[in-house]
């Protein structure tokens, strides 16, 4: 099998034409691309990696497709067929046909979704791209490349094309010589550096279009999420991201690349069966609108990575959405700026009483939560953080993971004892993982999980006591309810969970002094306490 490579290039040519409709778009994509019909390997019924058949993931690959027609066409019809559909003859909806509830959720991605924010990431990907007299129009080269990524990403799901790791290549991202690489994104990675001849619509690329979808399959370990609610450090947020940046010479604009295709593959992935495909449902009914939209708007500052440190990015991230947000600067006490951003961040919704509740903790508990927020994981520190940490950085940096979940079922009226049951979580990962300043140390982490109490509220967490972290690796550790432990018999893997449940008191005074946050475009924003 080969690529149809003057049907692919058609493609591109037609892609901005008023009526050049999603149906024969479809027909295009299904008969240039051969890949495509590696989802037939083995029977369609038979499930895949993922879990799902076949023929789902052929579906959700469409989808892929479809929402990145959409995307190219922002100005023409796509508003309207990622919010709506398209009829049974191809043409794009107007409004939604269906409930009420649906329609007004439609609606609302049709009117509030960032439409200018994601024309700005095609352009900053070096996709879409505008004539001296204002008309857009594609660039080829680039656009290719994302229609043969948009094609192949997802092969590798299907067991049966599973690569084995040759001994002059091993190891392999942890994988052994003479065994099969497991995880499908790691295989196709295999594949495409070491065979890409068997892809024939990859290996039909030219260099400069390889290079994007090399870095965009690379191992970035990234959570977009953990970066949109304050929840990880910037070092193991961004740490693995700025290593294949630097490995594959990725500039801002290969990074663009890279959330385009995220955005797509998101933006397509429900399953929509045998009907005229309707939108991206994911989107319109699936996807909270505002954390998509916290997204989209982080790219901007993620793809800086390209020229700035990981610690660089994430303060200018925290001190932009600090601004937007908007919480009042005059409850920050000094040293807790960086608590007070991750914790305005973890909120969602409820910022302002977050902040307001951090700063009325007692002075014990608000300085723990002050110090092993700000702690970063890396050798360059917050320039915001407390004195001692940039005076004498330690690690590792801790990530409790999930948070954000257990500060949001807390809700503003259970904001306080939320904090006070994360500072006794911080408290006994800190006897698990002690401080170590050396240089290794520094740019080390550990992750948290309390997967047990983040749906709990903490009332009832504090009813259901004991609780225990169970460390379980030299990098990891849990949350479990167990009895408690006395002294002296604590096992080096359990450690006892305190929760510090002291009574408010009165904030040292100080003089008013500005809090200075920069914004993304560099400005500084001075407010008076």
């Amino acid at each position: 099998d080969t690529t149809d490579w003057d049907r692919v290039h058609k493609i591109v040519q037609r892609l901005r034409e008023t009526e050049y409709r999603l149906t024969e778009f479809q027909e295009d994509i299904e008969a240039s691309f051969c890949e495509l019909r590696l989802f037939r390997v083995h029977a369609l019924d038979q499930p895949w990696s993922s879990g799902r058949t076949a023929e789902d993931e052929l579906h959700r690959t469409m989808g892929a497709f479809y929402s990145l027609y959409c995307f190219l066409r922002i100005d023409l019809d796509g508003k309207d067929v990622l919010a709506y559909g398209i009829a049974p003859e191809g043409t794009a909806r107007k409004a939604a046909l269906s409930t009420d509830t649906e329609y007004r959720k439609r609606d609302a991605l049709r009117q509030n979704f960032r439409w200018e924010s994601t024309r700005e990431l095609l352009l900053h990907a070096e996709i879409l791209k505008v004539t001296s007299a204002g008309k857009v129009s594609l660039n080829h080269d680039r656009t290719v490349a994302l229609l043969v990524l948009t094609a192949i990403h997802d092969i590798m799901k299907n067991k049966a094309l599973l690569p084995t790791v040759q001994p002059q290549h091993a190891p392999y991202q942890g994988t052994k010589a003479n065994e099969v690489i497991q995880d499908h994104d790691f295989a196709l990675a295999y594949m495409l550096e070491h065979f890409p001849s068997l892809l024939p619509s990859f290996a039909g690329l030219e260099a400069a279009q390889r290079a994007p979808i090399l870095f965009t399959t690379s191992r970035m370990n990234f959570n977009n999420g953990w970066l949109v609610q304050g929840e990880a450090p910037p070092g193991l947020l961004f740490s693995s991201f700025k290593k294949c940046i630097v490995k594959g010479r990725a500039s801002e604009a290969d990074i663009s690349f890279y959330f385009v295709h995220w955005l797509t593959d998101l933006a397509g992935s429900e399953l929509y069966q045998q009907r005229p495909w309707p939108g991206s449902e994911k989107f319109a009914l699936k996807f909270p609108q505002h954390v998509l939209s916290a997204f989209i708007d982080s790219f901007s500052f993620v793809r800086q990575l390209a020229h700035q440190s990981e610690v660089d990015v994430m303060e200018d991230y925290l001190k932009d959405r600090w601004l937007a947000l908007g919480p009042p600067v005059s409850l920050v006490p000094e040293g807790c700026e960086v608590a007070s951003m991750r914790l305005a961040l973890m909120a969602q919704g409820f910022e302002a009483d977050a902040v307001a509740a951090f700063a009325e903790l007692p002075e014990q508990d608000r300085a723990c939560l002050a110090c092993e927020l700000a702690r970063t994981g890396h050798s360059q520190q917050f320039s915001c953080a407390p004195a001692e940490i940039r005076n004498e950085p330690a690690g590792p940096a801790l990530l409790i993971y999930y948070a954000p979940a257990l500060l949001q079922n807390a809700k503003s009226v259970g904001i306080r004892e939320a904090l006070l049951i994360l500072c006794g979580v911080l408290r006994a990962a800190r006897e698990i993982f002690p401080l170590d300043r050396s240089p290794l140390g520094v740019q080390s982490h550990a992750i948290i999980r309390i997967d047990a109490i983040k749906d709990i509220m903490p009332a009832e967490i504090q009813k259901m006591s004991p609780w225990y972290l169970r460390q379980t690796s030299s990098t990891d550790a849990v949350i479990e309810k167990g009895e408690a432990i006395g002294p002296g018999e604590i096992a080096v893997e359990w450690r006892s969970l305190t929760i510090p449940l002291s009574g408010p008191r009165a904030l040292p005074k100080r003089p008013p002094q500005p809090l200075v946050l920069r914004s993304q475009n560099g400005a500084r924003e001075q407010r008076n306490r």
